[in-house]
């Protein structure tokens, strides 16, 4: 597990108390996620649903959580940041299909994979698009998924 040196926790039990809007050492359910990324961290909705034990949508605004509790759930997000999942990049994709017509620009992936996240080299890149882009330059999504370089490799179209 990523362990939190005592500065870092001070400050998180500081950015935390901030969010208690009753004072009582506590804050909702509902507001785990933003404590969250106010600490820098970036976790989906689903995530942090995950870490607090998927409960249920009438308790987020009921249920209250305090720092000691609230520390191994940042914790674990901690530790899981930048370990994208195949069904992330699945998801994802959509957002670079801008005619929703199930494909996407090689020359805006190639930019994406070099610059965000992870980056990777332009070497690696090319040796993963080269044989996947149509007459116009684009790549089939499902196409994208399956090449072997990426780390979303293990699926079939």
């Amino acid at each position: 597990m990523c362990d939190f040196i005592e500065d870092q926790t001070a400050e998180f039990k500081e950015a935390f108390q901030l969010f208690d809007r009753t004072h009582d050492g506590k804050i909702l359910y509902s507001q785990c996620g933003n404590v969250m990324r106010a600490l820098g961290q970036n976790p989906t909705n689903a995530e942090v649903l995950k870490v607090q034990g998927n409960p249920k949508s009438d308790e987020m605004n009921v249920k209250m959580l305090d720092f000691e509790h609230f520390l191994p759930m940042l914790q674990i997000v901690a530790k899981n940041k930048d370990q994208g999942t195949d069904e992330d990049y699945v998801e994802g994709l959509p957002v670079f299909d801008k005619e929703g017509n199930g494909v996407v620009m090689g020359a805006e992936i190639r930019h994406i994979l070099v610059t965000l996240g992870q980056k990777m080299t332009e070497d690696e890149v090319e040796m993963g698009v080269a044989g996947h882009e149509d007459s116009n330059d684009c790549i089939n999504n499902k196409t994208f998924i399956c090449f072997n370089p990426f780390p979303f490799s293990h699926h079939s179209p």
